[in-house]
């Protein structure tokens, strides 16, 4: 795993702003995205706006309100999906 490009994404939803940040990592045939706010991760996006999560290791946390989550991986996907990351 090789660890690429390190973005940041600026969301405003309901009110409350949200400073994303997008590790791009390569798997060799794959390649995701790791999204951080807060210093908090909050899911792994691949690059088709797929959403990955490690199960196990989120099980018992509590991220953030599903709803708001929902939109902010739909914000995130367009722009991975537009190429607007850049």
């Amino acid at each position: 795993m090789e660890q690429l490009e390190t973005t940041s994404v600026d969301i405003s939803l309901h009110g409350k702003d949200f400073h994303c940040i997008l590790k791009e990592k390569d798997f060799g045939d794959y390649i995701v995205y790791e999204v951080h706010s807060d210093g908090k991760y909050l899911v792994t996006l691949s690059k088709q706006g797929d959403v990955l999560f490690n199960e196990a290791a989120m099980s018992d946390k509590q991220l953030m309100d599903p709803l708001l989550l929902d939109e902010l991986v739909e914000h995130l996907r367009t722009r991975i999906s537009s190429g607007q990351l850049k």
